[in-house]
């Protein structure tokens, strides 16, 4: 039997399958957050919202006398947290005749402009991950989502005079998040511009070391770091973390403690085609997500630091 059209024959169209290509295809330590934090439950309004629980460790005790009646301590209230989605789009716009010629290598001029618009979508939406600054919108004013340097409140240092970063230092980092939270869900990605991660390589001790692209969804060499706390952090180069000395900024994270949401039924990255109105073809890659956070106590944020070696 044939068969008119097949699905690997029309990958264009199959709009379900791009979040997996953004979420799989090539990742690198550029686009770190989009390749590798989850997927949670779909956001069913544009400003998406969850609980959070927290209780804090015992500081004292409160011994009863026998033969004492239980006295019931009020229960310890959920928290609700949100943030609002964000409507990204990499749009492609070609004239009839510009796509209708073949490229001299061979390959269709539309497909090459889709897969460099999705190449920019990527990029856009994980310069929104780390550095989005949270805008609930109006009319004519797009809405944003807090990205993770934003969500970030409770472990923030900012050094008065810039420093260079020690292994002291990291160690300080990870102990931070240790004090917040149990210790199963302490920090366990430093992601920070690629000067630390030079650093880190020059501490010189057994507790740094490479582990492989496959077994971290990378596409190089991982450096890790045994922290004296006990765990084990991955050291992530990201080229949108704030650079500049005196603002140069270290994020701590528990990866796990943040996840992507997308606008329920539409808002997972998709192609359109867009009317047409001259002679051109054109459309758009769009998607509609925000940043979960689950609890930002557990992650650090320190700036400050010195740019150089």
């Amino acid at each position: 039997m044939a068969f008119g059209k097949q699905t690997y024959s029309s990958s264009d169209e199959m709009r379900e399958s791009l979040l997996s290509i953004l979420k799989d295809v090539s990742p690198n330590e550029d686009n770190y957050f989009v390749s590798n934090i989850g997927v949670g439950a779909p956001a069913m309004q544009k400003s998406h919202e969850w609980n959070l629980y927290y209780a804090d460790r015992a500081s004292s005790i409160d011994p009863e006398i026998e033969g004492a009646e239980t006295s019931y301590p009020d229960l310890t209230v959920e928290t609700r947290s949100s943030n609002a989605t964000v409507i990204l789009d990499a749009p492609v716009k070609l004239s009839r005749t510009r796509a209708s010629i073949a490229m001299v290598s061979g390959e269709d001029a539309m497909g090459v402009e889709k897969e460099r618009a999705l190449k920019a979508l990527k990029s856009e939406m994980e310069y929104a991950t780390v550095n989005g600054s949270y805008a609930a919108g109006s009319s004519g004013v797009a809405r944003q989502m807090a990205g993770i340097d934003a969500c970030i409140t409770t472990n923030v240092t900012a050094w008065g005079s810039a420093r260079s970063f020690t292994e002291t230092d990291l160690n300080d980092i990870v102990q931070s998040s240790w004090d917040k939270v149990g210790a199963s869900y302490v920090i366990d990605v430093i992601a920070a511009p690629v000067v630390i991660k030079r650093r880190v390589a020059q501490f010189g001790t057994n507790l740094t070391r490479n582990v492989q692209a496959e077994d971290k969804k990378l596409g190089q060499e991982v450096r890790v770091y045994d922290s004296e706390v006990g765990q084990t952090v991955k050291v992530i180069a990201h080229k949108d973390i704030r650079k500049t000395d005196g603002t140069l900024t270290i994020l701590g994270l528990r990866e796990d403690h943040f996840e992507h949401a997308f606008l329920v039924n539409s808002g997972e990255p998709h192609w359109e085609d867009r009317a047409k109105s001259g002679d051109f073809e054109a459309g758009v890659y769009i998607t509609e997500f925000t940043l979960v956070s689950y609890d930002e106590r557990a992650s650090v944020k320190t700036t400050g630091w010195l740019s150089g070696l």
